[in-house]
């Protein structure tokens, strides 16, 4: 499939208002599916290999975080240990896990980061209060990324 084709595909996405659109043609099977966070451009993969998404940029992104804050060095950098699509709650319409300035001891679940289908329960690594939250709810992550900034206790 060239490059364009895919191209105008996109802008039949976001130009319809769409969250999703499909396409198998011949041997190739293409995904869009739009998103908030900024991702790698579309891939063309063959229709036998199991293909959940292939995101695309969404026409409005949602506030992003606050500009990140320089570390300091009594904050404890929470980081992703796979990449996923963190959830900030335990389901859609529920409180988050946890917002800023609250206090979570080592094991208190923060977050989920759904990955290959399975929800893996992020567990906070120290107890402290939480200053700052560096993604978004359903924003893609990858492995190692600052997901939380502590204030180590």
């Amino acid at each position: 499939m060239e490059t364009t084709k895919i191209a105008e595909l996109a802008k039949i996405l976001k130009d319809n208002g769409l969250t999703k659109l499909d396409l198998t043609e011949g041997d190739n099977r293409l995904v869009l599916e739009a998103i908030s966070a900024p991702v790698a451009p579309a891939v063309v993969v063959p229709a036998a290999v199991p293909v959940e998404a292939v995101p695309v940029a969404a026409a409005e992104a949602p506030a992003a975080p606050a500009a990140p804050v320089a570390p300091e060095e009594d904050l404890y950098e929470q980081k992703t240990p796979l990449v996923g699509t963190v959830y900030m709650a335990p389901q859609a319409g529920a409180a988050p896990y946890v917002s800023v300035g609250d206090h979570v001891a080592a094991g208190d679940t923060v977050c989920i980061v759904e990955s290959m289908k399975m929800f893996n329960e992020i567990a906070a690594e120290c107890s402290g209060t939480i200053e700052e939250i560096c993604v978004n709810n359903g924003q893609i992550v990858e492995y190692g990324q600052v997901l939380f900034r502590i204030r180590e206790d």
